[in-house]
């Protein structure tokens, strides 16, 4: 099985404002290089929001837990109109902290970053008290725990003021540790 990255994008997509990009079956790999997908954003001189849907993401990859100078920075490359991204199953592995990171600091006018630790399909079921969010592994939920201390380590600091940080996680009504 080969694991592909993203192409460095060779022609533009100069009127896309709006990404989705879902990304499966990549659960069981360690070597996807997240990063990779700046191209997309680089070719995309006009895009406002982007959205990084993962499958799940096992904990079965490494967890980066080093030197944030040790993570990997693409030379200057501004996403002047990207104002809104959010990526599902955020984990600490390491290429995932340095996409983070890089919108952080290139998307000059970004508004909100939600950052969301849990499976894409475990979302909260609402403020109904009767309902019950979907089953969650133990391990899932632990995972989640260990990607909100790795966003209070390596990107809490990168977010700019005028950034409105939306850190989820699983649903503290339904599932405790």
């Amino acid at each position: 099985m080969q694991i592909l990255n993203a192409p460095v994008a060779s022609s533009k997509f100069r009127h896309l404002k709006f990404l989705n990009i879902y990304l499966a079956g990549l659960h069981s790999h360690r070597d996807y290089d997240y990063l990779s997908l700046v191209s997309f954003l680089d070719a995309s001189p006009l895009l406002e929001k982007f959205v990084l849907l993962v499958s799940r993401v096992q904990s079965k990859y490494d967890w980066f837990e080093g030197d944030p100078s040790s993570l990997r920075q693409m030379s200057e490359h501004r996403h002047r109109n990207l104002k809104s991204v959010k990526i599902s199953s955020f984990c600490p592995q390491k290429s995932m902290l340095e996409l983070a990171r890089h919108i952080l600091e290139n998307a000059t006018s970004l508004e909100c970053l939600t950052l969301d630790t849990t499976p894409i399909s475990h979302r909260c079921s609402g403020d109904m008290l009767d309902r019950k969010c979907p089953p969650l592994e133990t391990e899932c939920i632990r995972d989640a725990h260990k990607s909100n201390l790795a966003v209070r380590k390596y990107i809490e600091g990168k977010v700019n003021s005028t950034v409105k940080l939306n850190l989820l996680g699983p649903c503290s009504r339904c599932y405790a540790l």
